[in-house]
């Protein structure tokens, strides 16, 4: 896998942003796609912050006019706007493409096998992306980012363990300054986002409260701990037993500061809140099991009542 190649950003939030402007700068060819809709964007990618960055050779084009083949497609949207797009996937690639998701909460590919959606890509094809980084997008094709110094991007195949061209594709991340690495435990780095995805990202779209406020505050902070607790043994239940404990996740996440949740910002703006994946998969894994889950069924409840 060499620089110069094309590369395909299929979403023009925070962490696409991010991959799109860090891959550009290392010469790959970068072409960001966005929702017909979306504010026009002519070119670039700015960043501030703990990284201070321009990237002005990213373009834009719209989804519909997207064409490849692409060496890789990376797919950053919300969970629910994947089902009209994976039929599309695979006709922008050709046998050598990677495609790579980075979805928060249960993605796509939990249940899924080859051949069950038309024109999706293969499994053998496709890399999860796991993203522990606190990005946020400020304004079109400019973004924020903070530095925790526990930043990674965690990527691995779908179906099995890492191979030669998934190790090529993360050693070009980091050649362009990406904190990538492999895995061969892709599900339980899953459940360990979860323990952040199913409590504070919900919580801080109820109360508006950043993550650093969240932690930090006592009776938030136990709210935090319970439900990061339900996930916990979710993944045990799920033979994925998980090394890091809700208390260190929670101290972990007092180091995110002022960072507001993604969930916060799609709020904020009026977007669609991405409960599905966050909430409602792992209660609908916790009924399978027969596992009470009160904190995570509180937390939908609530994001439940539509925003005045």
């Amino acid at each position: 896998m060499s620089t110069g190649q094309p590369i395909a950003v299929i979403g023009g939030g925070s962490l696409g942003l991010y991959l799109a402007g860090r891959l550009s700068l290392a010469g790959w060819a970068v072409t960001v796609a966005q929702r017909s809709g979306a504010r026009a964007q002519e070119a670039g990618v700015a960043a501030e912050g703990d990284e201070a960055w321009q990237a002005p050779a990213v373009r834009y084009v719209p989804l519909d006019e997207l064409r490849g083949p692409f060496a890789q497609v990376i797919v950053a949207v919300k969970s629910h706007d994947l089902g009209e797009l994976l039929p599309r996937l695979a006709a922008l690639g050709d046998g050598a493409t990677e495609y790579l998701f980075l979805q928060n909460g249960i993605p796509w590919w939990w249940s899924h096998r080859d051949g069950e959606i038309a024109g999706a890509p293969p499994l053998a094809r496709s890399v999860a992306v796991v993203v522990q980084h606190a990005v946020e997008r400020t304004a079109p094709g400019r973004i924020r980012v903070r530095r925790t110094g526990s930043d990674r991007y965690i990527c691995a195949r779908v179906n099995g363990a890492p191979d030669a061209p998934l190790e090529a594709l993360v050693a070009a991340w980091q050649a362009a300054g990406i904190p990538a690495e492999s895995s061969a435990q892709i599900r339980r780095e899953v459940w360990t986002k979860l323990m952040n995805n199913a409590t504070l990202n919900p919580l801080s779209a109820i109360t508006g409260a950043t993550v650093g406020e969240l932690a930090s505050t006592p009776r938030t902070r136990e709210v935090l701990l319970a439900g990061m607790a339900e996930i916990v043994r979710l993944a045990e239940r799920d033979g994925h037993p998980l090394s890091m404990t809700p208390e260190a996740r929670v101290r972990r996440a007092e180091l995110v500061g002022g960072t507001r949740t993604s969930m916060l910002q799609d709020r904020l703006a009026g977007r669609r809140l991405e409960t599905e994946a966050l909430l409602a998969a792992p209660i609908a894994i916790a009924e399978r099991y027969g596992e009470p889950v009160p904190v995570l069924r509180t937390l939908l409840g609530c994001l439940s009542i539509p925003q005045a």
